[in-house]
């Protein structure tokens, strides 16, 4: 299977594809009056062929027969997204979908999904913002309004911070950090031991991230006065784009107590803010009360607490999770985390 770009003369095949998919894989979720009404098999194809000039559209193609096809506009709205009803599971919307979310100019994609597409794309990070009835042809079908946040991990510079994305030279600063065993106490997972983990770390959770553009992953630097674009990283900020929006942070203990988490914290949720992001929260075991106060210097307000048993580590921590709104709703609470969560509560915290 390649990938390319959309050509007109490939119009007449995604029509035919477009038609059979939904007579076949949406008839599960669909009456034969929806799907009619949806799919009539009379398509203009010189509208159709406009609009996929229009946006940026990736065809699949195998043994020279197109085999899927999606479509994106330069807002990040993902117009149409389908696979043939013969070649369902491979893989190819991923393959589709992968390339169309790199390319976007635009942080905030958003899409109309339906009832057959809804878990493709949840679990893609794609959140649902509401569920709809739309009109076709005088029949009410029902999907849903998506979406889903980029990040780009620009450079940002404070004071005496320098945030920038590691790389692949930073893998002795990755081990110090991951290895430091009192500051990896209150994070999920184990210290680290080798430098094949710190390897293992880079292309996981940094490489992988920063291609496919899925969260905010900083490397905090304290600027070095003779290269100030040069030194070592000495601990984390990242911010995951998933439902929670959740802020998270580390340094190496000899540079604890400096203000340091909380100055690169409010750098990454004042670009976050300037990218879109409708709010952040972040949570804290309830025996490291510290990470709390940075909470609190960030602006972030508590919102609950509750217990969830950690894992590897298999504990079982009271968390308090707190919340920063930044498009005036300060009434929006995320309650992932509480409607999960079989022990939940409200302290009252100071």
């Amino acid at each position: 299977m390649i990938l390319r770009a959309y050509e007109s003369s490939d119009c007449p095949s995604i029509a035919e594809l477009f038609y059979n998919t939904i007579h076949t894989v949406n008839a599960k979720d669909y009456s034969s009056e929806q799907l009619d009404a949806w799919a009539t098999g009379q398509v203009d194809l010189s509208v159709w062929d406009a609009s996929f000039l229009a946006h940026r559209t990736i065809v699949a193609v195998e043994d020279g027969r197109i085999i899927g096809f999606g479509d994106m506009d330069d807002t990040g709205y993902l117009d149409r997204l389908y696979v043939h009803k013969d070649c369902q599971g491979r893989g190819i919307a991923s393959g589709i979908c992968d390339v169309l979310e790199q390319a976007s100019p635009s942080l905030h994609l958003t899409t109309h999904a339906s009832i057959t597409a809804r878990p493709f794309f949840e679990r893609r990070g794609w959140r649902i913002v509401r569920e709809q009835q739309v009109e076709r042809r005088g029949v009410l079908l029902t999907n849903f309004v998506m979406e889903r946040y980029l990040a780009d991990t620009p450079t940002l510079e404070t004071e005496r911070l320098l945030l920038r994305t590691f790389t692949e030279d930073d893998r002795e600063a990755l081990f110090s950090i991951y290895s430091d065993n009192e500051a990896n106490r209150f994070l999920p997972w184990f210290p680290i031991r080798t430098y094949d983990e710190a390897d293992a770390l880079w292309r996981t959770q940094y490489a992988d991230v920063y291609q496919r553009r899925s969260a905010y992953k900083y490397a905090v630097c304290l600027k070095n006065s003779a290269s100030p674009r040069n030194s070592a990283p000495v601990g984390y900020v990242h911010l995951d784009l998933g439902d929670a929006f959740d802020l998270g942070y580390g340094l190496r203990t000899e540079f604890w107590h400096q203000g340091i988490a909380s100055e690169a914290a409010a750098a990454l949720i004042r670009q976050a803010r300037q990218d879109g992001i409708p709010y952040v929260t972040a949570t804290h075991d309830r025996d490291n009360p510290r990470s709390g106060q940075v909470m609190n210097r960030l602006g972030m307000r508590y919102q609950y607490s509750y217990e969830e048993l950690w894992q590897p580590k298999n504990l079982q921590v009271i968390f308090r999770m707190y919340q920063l709104n930044f498009d005036g709703n300060q009434d929006r609470v995320y309650k992932g985390y509480w409607d999960t969560a079989k022990v939940r509560f409200v302290e009252a915290i100071r």
